[in-house]
């Protein structure tokens, strides 16, 4: 057993190790970031094919848009018009006789009022009566007539037949309903006929001859007058005084109930049955006729049919997906072969991926869900595409920008299941788009590019229309739409240009001359704290940017990195020789390593404050860089001096550790600035600089790095050197040119001088 596990775990070992087994392989294409990029190009295009998937729910055609021929049904199918059962529903509603319930006991109430009205009267006469009851009972100022009959129904003889008269009336009264007023002329309202049916929730349904209304309704005084002059027989001048005096004292018997109401009307629309608004259609059946504007309610008899026709696909529509999964599939591959061929530091660096996957998902997914709704397609399926190719402009290049945005482009019109001339019309935007957007250094720049592309864009929908025969009021709407998409996305890239800096690691040229203002909080501290490594940027800002556009690299760039590159200077000012405005070296009691350790040091105290400071990710490199690994040589040939003196029998000293960390430069900007650093300060020290001297160390400064190893990793030519040496002796001629002497401000004794006597130039100044 022992030995089993001894040698099998050697034999795992060995076998891990051998080069024939592949194991290396898959080591070094992760290694290389091709497993990663890999994963993120699947994940892409199962996203991709599952969004383009979603055009079973899309529809070629919007609400609004000119339909040139007949659209006929494929299969057969039942349509809903909603708008048809939401208004038989509302019909339905309207209907529904309303709910009401007891508002008390209100025959009760009148039996009592009516029952106590002798002994309210009693003995007082008209004057002493409640002004509200003297006008029920329609008493006038004089005349005690009615009052002095009530007062006999007070005596014990007679009182038992006026109440039993009262229990009669309204005992013959209590099966009315009586109604509010407003709600009478509301129920009135609602038909045709006098009365209307209501509900009553303690009767099943009400008659419409069962229901009054109260006050001074004619139908109510007429019931009352009947059946008082029944009950009222004994005292015929009676009656009609006690039914106005009924009709003031009476209160409805029943209320509306809101919510009672709302839930029978609920109900009555519930149950109207769907297929009260349903259309049959049968295959071949026109659907939508030619030569109109589609509206709404087509739009969704489209819809509908083609649901139908998926669903009758059966299996078929399982090769439907299957083949557009695969045309997402040949796409991503195209796509990934492009971005390997053309930016293959994307392939190594999985974030970037990544950050590309989700802006392109995102888009067709914003397309997708606009084709699925009503909106019009020439706005919201364009502009995904034409952001995708800003964002990619100003994030890579320009031809890599139309690559990317043209495969997105057939993306889109594949999942919009639109026709070769939609596709036109996007890749002209993407094509002008991505040919103006070259530099972005003014905030217009961006509205500008919009607008050209709007234009561009307009004049393609116009062909493309012409083309399909379209009438000339849709060929102009949908060059209004197209444009409005080209200028929109302008607009918003202008607005989420901070997101794409931030997101892509990129910095435009806007944002490079926001941060070249001398008011910039760093350049201020710059310049307060360490004057003199400020103006040395400010110089090597002048040589870089001058050097940068003889070669074509990117000169602003350049410019806006060298006024930050030594920034690192500033924690410890007083130990660069530019800043020792006093003549004292700080080095001169430091030992040459302690004196090395604070020069190195700027590099990293330097990267720390542009972190603070938020400075883009674009000038950290140039900071980081610019001195690449080259040799301290001062303090080196310190320490090998110091060395010598001290123990000259020991080891010697190791050039390796008097030279910076590095790395070395990477591009050609950042090598620019190494030159452009080193060559001003040499020049600066240089006592008469001279054209020859000038080039002469020049060509010598830049030839040391060079064979240095300085220049490895950067894709710098000997011919883009020379470039660059000839500009830094042009610039830096202009810097240290000759001057003449001017004159002192005294006169001669005489007084008689015409003017300043300027003397001959001096040879160094005719040299130069």
């Amino acid at each position: 057993m022992f030995w089993s596990r001894k040698y099998g775990a050697r034999r795992t070992e060995v076998r891990k190790n051998r080069p024939d087994l592949g194991g290396s392989l898959y080591t070094e294409l992760k290694a290389r970031g091709v497993i990663g990029s890999l994963g993120v190009a699947v994940v892409f295009a199962l996203a991709a094919s599952a969004i383009v998937m979603l055009r079973d729910s899309a529809v070629p055609y919007k609400p609004g848009q000119y339909v040139p021929q007949d659209v006929l049904s494929r299969v057969d199918f039942n349509f809903t018009d909603q708008e048809r059962l939401t208004k038989v529903k509302q019909e339905k509603r309207e209907s529904q006789p309303h709910v009401f319930k007891a508002n008390g006991d209100a025959w009760g109430d009148l039996q009592a009022a009516l029952s106590e009205l002798p002994e309210r009267v009693g003995d007082k006469d008209v004057s002493q009566l409640p002004a509200s009851l003297a006008t029920a009972l329609q008493v006038a100022p004089g005349s005690d007539g009615i009052l002095n009959i009530l007062r006999q129904y007070k005596l014990p003889t007679e009182k038992s037949k006026y109440l039993k008269a009262v229990e009669d009336f309204i005992k013959d009264l209590r099966p009315l309903v009586v109604l509010p007023a407003a709600q009478r002329e509301t129920e009135l309202s609602r038909g045709n006929q006098r009365f209307v049916m209501i509900q009553v929730a303690d009767h099943p349904a009400m008659k419409p001859d069962e229901t009054l209304a109260e006050g001074a309704n004619k139908e109510l005084r007429d019931q009352l007058n009947a059946v008082a002059g029944k009950h009222f027989y004994f005292a015929p001048a009676l009656a009609p005084k006690l039914v106005v005096f009924s009709l003031q004292t009476l209160k409805p018997t029943h209320v509306l109930d809101e919510n009672a109401t709302l839930e029978a009307q609920n109900l009555a629309a519930q149950g109207v049955p769907a297929s009260e608004a349903t259309v049959k259609y049968i295959r071949n059946q026109p659907l939508v006729l030619g030569n109109r504007v589609l509206s709404e309610m087509n739009w969704q008899v489209l819809r509908a049919e083609k649901e139908q026709f998926i669903r009758q696909l059966g299996r078929q529509a399982l090769k439907s997906k299957m083949g557009l999964a695969g045309l997402v599939m040949l796409i991503t591959a195209v796509l990934s072969v492009y971005i390997y061929r053309y930016h293959g530091r994307i392939v190594r660096n999985n974030v970037r991926g990544i950050a590309i996957g989700a802006l392109l998902i995102s888009m067709l997914l914003l397309a997708q869900l606009a084709a699925i709704g009503t909106g019009p397609l020439y706005i919201f399926g364009l502009a995904p595409t034409i952001l995708v190719a800003m964002t990619m402009t100003m994030a890579y290049d320009q031809r890599f920008a139309i690559g990317i945005a043209s495969m997105h482009g057939l993306l889109v019109t594949l999942a919009l299941d639109q026709g070769v001339g939609f596709y036109i019309i996007l890749w002209v935007g993407v094509f002008t788009c991505c040919l103006m957007l070259d530099e972005i250094r003014t905030r217009s720049k961006l509205i500008e590019v919009g607008g050209a592309t709007a234009l561009a864009m307009m004049v393609a929908t116009a062909a493309a229309g012409a083309v399909s025969l379209d009438p000339v009021p849709f060929i102009a709407k949908y060059c209004l739409y197209s444009g409005a998409a080209g200028l929109a996305v302008g607009f918003v890239v202008l607005g989420i240009l901070p997101f794409v800096e931030k997101s892509f690691r990129i910095t435009t040229s806007m944002t490079l001359l926001e941060l070249a203002d001398a008011s910039q909080p760093l350049l201020r501290r710059l310049a307060i704290e360490a004057p003199g490594t400020y103006n040395h940027s400010l110089q090597v800002a002048t040589l870089a940017e001058s050097a940068a556009e003889a070669i074509g690299a990117n000169s602003l760039l350049c410019r806006v990195a060298a006024y930050y590159h030594d920034v690192g200077k500033i924690n410890k000012a007083d130990y660069f020789i530019e800043n020792q405005a006093d003549g004292r070296n700080r080095h001169i009691n430091l030992s040459p390593s302690v004196s090395l350790l604070i020069i190195i040091g700027h590099v990293k105290d330097g990267i720390e404050l542009a972190k603070e400071y938020n400075l883009p990710a674009s000038i950290l490199p140039f900071i980081q860089q610019h001195h690449g690994t080259t040799l301290i040589e001062y303090f080196y040939h310190q320490a090998c001096t110091r060395q010598g003196k001290d123990n000259a029998e020991g080891p010697s000293v190791s050039e390796t550790q008097y030279r910076y960390a590095g790395p070395k430069p990477k591009s050609k900007e950042i090598a620019i600035l190494m030159i452009c650093d080193a060559v001003e300060s040499a020049v600066r020290a240089m006592p008469e600089p001279n054209a020859s001297r000038i080039e002469a160390l020049v060509h010598e400064l830049a030839m040391k790095r060079l064979h240095d190893g300085q220049f490895d990793e950067c894709d710098l030519t000997f011919r883009e050197l020379e470039l660059i040496e000839r500009s830094l002796t042009k610039t830096l001629l202009g810097i240290y040119h000759g001057r003449i002497a001017y004159p002192s401000s005294s006169t001669t004794s005489g007084g008689n001088q015409a003017g300043p006597q300027y003397p001959q130039p001096t040879t160094a100044a005719r040299t130069a």
